[in-house]
């Protein structure tokens, strides 16, 4: 490969219902020797991947796998020099579905050793990380991922997803997105160091409330053999939260000369970005504004010091509106509240703590411009669409305990609209009642798929257990806890369960069968 590797910003996922990072849970094991005895027990091993598609100069496609280990979490051993060190055993399958088979194309298969110290019981053990890069043909591809603490018997990491790999010899396209949490062109910054800069990642596309910028990169290929090499090209790059389109402010352009091989780097001030779920979307367009590709990523900020300011909206007037009619303080909050699915972070926050303080003026100047902002043409057109979907969602899927707004069916429906198919499984013989619904397309996805289940078995509550979708709850040991009605299993690494007469979860899931 060139030395020119694409560093992707990292991606830290968790065998858990919220995505973070990916651990081992330790059981009980038999007592140690005595030479390992003289070892720190260390806490669930703790690691942090990612995996990103590529291709090199002469268009040879290929996925980058970035491993980093927590020190601290990982078992150390005697050496032979008479210091420390773990060991954990790396393991990537890269597999492609051939009529209905998994066939596996590439696999990876090594030992990444920690830096050698002194202390077994050192608490001060830094992460250790390696980089390796896998070529792969064009295609769709499941991934196979097992990290195993080779001096602990039970310490093992499995994990299982999906990547796309795109490079077309003869049409333009783009690396991924790395985005990062500090750059500078001082010092070495070793596995990342790029650019003849020191780029750190921004771990798990997460943007706290400390970082002010947002720096980015990605690389575009063959810009020179379609668009002529020299030639201009633009780039246009945008931060959009979820269902929403980019702000001004979060939007930018830059004239590029075509070439083989186009780095772009730039950063966002976000210092006043709210807290909420984002997309940075990327656009490649040639000189006429005609969009030649696109790429996006998604990341997450906290910004809790900004909220909802109602004094910007002093100047809004309601008089003549179809607000001016809305003078039931309780009613108006009742109706401001259903606002909650499609709403940002910010808004939501401000429907959950703040809405019960503010007097009917304002919040009917809220209201108008909350609706103004989505369609300006007719916010009473786009209001009264909007309840009738709440009216139909409050019936079909709330109950005398809970709005049908209010919950996770209710919520996904109103933000995301009507699926495409609903697969509804109310008697299978050992999972709890389910239903499966599919979006041919749903924003910047294809194919997206979200599962909810019954647990009470009483109520029509069903929750969200597992979706495709970017921003909503990922959970790869979805399959576990759907038949965990009849079959508990405590292991964490065991994310699919036995086969068994009647379940077709799977299936459902992965083949849109109905």
């Amino acid at each position: 490969m060139k030395n020119r590797l694409a560093l992707t910003a990292l991606l830290i996922f968790a065998i858990s219902i919220c995505c973070t990072n990916i651990y081992a849970q330790k059981k009980k094991s038999q007592p140690e020797s005595d030479s390992i005895a003289q070892t720190s027990t260390p806490q669930n091993l703790l690691g942090i991947l990612n995996y990103n598609a590529y291709c090199t100069d002469d268009m040879q496609p290929y996925i980058e796998f970035q491993f980093i280990i927590d020190g601290s979490t990982a078992k150390y051993v005697p050496s032979e020099d008479g210091r420390y060190e773990a060991e954990v055993e790396i393991e990537v399958d890269v597999r492609q579905e051939v009529s209905g088979q998994e066939v596996t194309v590439n696999k990876l298969h090594y030992i990444l050793v920690s830096p050698p110290t002194f202390d077994s019981i050192h608490t001060e053990r830094t992460y250790f990380s390696d980089i390796r890069n896998l070529a792969v043909p064009n295609g769709d591809y499941y991934l196979y991922f097992t990290l195993k603490d080779i001096h602990s018997e039970s310490d093992t990491i499995n994990y299982i997803d999906m990547i796309k790999v795109n490079f077309p010899e003869k049409e333009i396209s783009t690396s991924s997105i790395s985005m990062y949490e500090r750059m500078n062109r001082s010092g070495d910054g070793g596995v990342f160091y790029k650019y003849e800069m020191s780029l750190t990642p921004l771990f798990q596309r997460y943007a706290p409330e400390k970082l002010y910028v947002l720096p980015f990169s990605f690389e575009i290929y063959n810009t020179d053999k379609i668009l002529g090499a020299g030639n201009d090209f633009i780039v246009k790059a945008e931060i959009a939260e979820l269902g929403r389109l980019a702000k001004t402010e979060y939007t930018q352009y830059r004239t590029m000369k075509a070439a083989p091989v186009s780095i772009y780097l730039n950063i966002f001030n976000i210092f006043k970005l709210p807290s909420g779920n984002y997309n940075l979307n990327v656009y490649v367009m040639d000189k006429d504004s005609n969009v030649l590709t696109t790429t996006s990523t998604f990341f997450q900020r906290s910004n809790p010091r900004v909220q909802i300011d109602l004094s910007n909206y002093d100047n809004v007037v309601v008089e003549h509106t179809f607000v001016e009619q809305m003078t039931d303080l309780q009613q108006l909050q009742d109706d401001i509240a259903t606002l909650y699915p499609i709403g940002t972070r910010m808004e939501q926050d401000f429907f959950n703590q703040n809405m019960k303080k503010v007097p009917l003026d304002q919040l009917q100047r809220y209201f108008y411009s909350f609706w103004l902002d989505r369609n300006p043409n007719d916010p009473e057109g786009a209001w009264l669409a909007y309840k009738e979907k709440v009216k139909y969602v409050n019936e079909k899927y709330g109950s005398t305990v809970i709005k049908g707004f209010r919950t996770d069916r209710g919520r996904c429906y109103l933000r995301y609209g009507e699926p495409t198919t609903i697969t509804e499984e109310p008697y299978d013989p050992q999972a709890y009642p389910y239903e499966i619904w599919h979006y041919y397309v749903l924003g910047k996805q294809t194919n997206v798929k979200f599962i909810f289940y019954n647990r009470d078995l009483v109520t029509n509550n069903y929750e969200l257990l597992h979706s495709d979708y970017i921003g909503e709850t990922q959970d790869p040991a979805w399959q576990m806890k759907l038949v965990k009605r009849l079959s508990p299993n405590s292991n964490p690494d065991i994310i699919t369960p036995e086969e068994y007469w009647g379940g077709n979860a799977h299936d459902y899931y992965k083949y849109n069968r109905q």
